[in-house]
């Protein structure tokens, strides 16, 4: 039997049910799961309102040989069960992968890591098209520089015709990035048929917003979510802000509240929640399961059997080293849409790592 992700899913599942994942989410995580190669690094998105219990699951892929090979087979074996324009975006995304793992390519060299976002859809037969986010260059400047590696990406990802309306408005969002701003991921909504791609930019700041939006043309008044900004940038150590970018810059934006340091050494992330909960973006019970996420689960704490792989793999270690799974939070997200809609999402974040007896004490 093939390894999956499925068996970690297992070793996760206990921290998160069942205020963060309700158990009726359960069998279409599994399902996907066991679906997507054993690559253990990745998310879970959670919206923290009261009536919103969808979890998404996130991978993480880094430019590894043996990482970029489970892919690539991943991929050929989803589009061959699908036909018509499902199985073209399969083969996109295959020749996108085939040439960010070609050696010394522009792709290779460029783009750390691309994440894999799947919608928890328990209607689906097969593994379904995911929302594919591909990290850019964070230390080039002009942010312009970068603009070539996004729009190769893109060329493959959805053809030249399938972006083509969009240019001008994406490299107006590069072009007007003030010093030591930068878009730092694209995310390409195959999964959703969207007619945008996400742009993320980061070190923005409150003051910045207001002349970066006027730059790119989002033509909405900027006064409540420059404020909005500025209130979140009290609790959190940065923010990147989220854009919605097809043949016009649309009104949606996100703002990516990240922390330096997880809680409870961090306790930003605490009062922020406690600010969520005040204004009904969050409910309490969540608060709490989200506060208590980060950690490790190791063979010795884990309520349910280790991942068959991770017992083998864990015979080709040192001695010295043992099999974990790390816990954080990423980031909290706070979502804008006029007149003055808010929602809020959690990202969490894990990965299996090998760890050494001597740094663990």
């Amino acid at each position: 039997m093939y390894a999956t992700l499925a068996e970690s899913l297992d070793v996760l599942l206990p921290n998160l049910v069942p205020t963060l994942v309700r158990p009726e989410v359960i069998p279409g995580l599994k399902a996907l799961a066991g679906r997507l190669v054993p690559i253990v690094r990745g998310g879970f998105e959670c919206r923290l309102s009261a009536h919103h219990p969808q979890v998404d699951l996130q991978q993480c892929i880094v430019a590894d040989d043996r990482e970029l090979g489970l892919l690539q087979s991943s991929m050929a074996v989803a589009a061959s069960g699908v036909e018509g324009a499902e199985c073209q975006h399969w083969l996109s995304l295959q020749h996108f992968i085939a040439a960010w793992s070609e050696p010394f390519s522009l792709l290779h060299d460029s783009i750390p890591e691309i994440w894999l976002e799947f919608d928890n859809d328990r209607t689906s037969q097969g593994l379904p098209l995911p929302a594919v986010f591909f990290a850019l260059p964070q230390d080039i400047s002009p942010a312009m520089d970068t603009y070539k590696i996004a729009a190769q990406s893109l060329n493959l990802l959805l053809g030249l015709s399938g972006w083509r309306e969009w240019q001008t408005p994406l490299s107006r969002c590069f072009a007007a990035c003030p010093d030591g701003g930068f878009v730092s991921h694209i995310g390409v909504m195959l999964s959703r048929r969207a007619p945008a791609l996400r742009v993320n930019v980061k070190r923005l700041q409150p003051d910045t917003l207001h002349p970066y939006l006027q730059h790119i043309g989002w033509p909405y008044e900027t006064h409540g979510v420059q404020t909005l900004m500025q209130q979140l940038s009290t609790r959190a150590d940065r923010i990147t802000v989220c854009l919605d970018v097809g043949q016009t810059i649309y009104p949606r934006l996100g703002f990516e509240c990240i922390f330096l340091h997880q809680p409870p050494q961090d306790a930003g992330w605490t009062k922020l929640l406690d600010d969520l909960v005040h204004q009904g973006l969050c409910t309490s019970e969540k608060r709490d399961a989200l506060l208590s996420w980060p950690g490790q689960t190791t063979p010795v704490n884990s309520l349910v059997s280790w991942p068959e792989h991770l017992i083998v793999a864990s015979l080709l270690q040192p001695s010295s080293s043992f099999t974990a799974f790390d816990r954080r939070l990423s980031h909290l997200k706070v979502s804008w849409q006029p007149p003055h809609v808010l929602e809020a999402k959690a990202y969490l974040w894990f990965q299996h790592q090998w760890i050494s007896r001597e740094g663990a004490r």
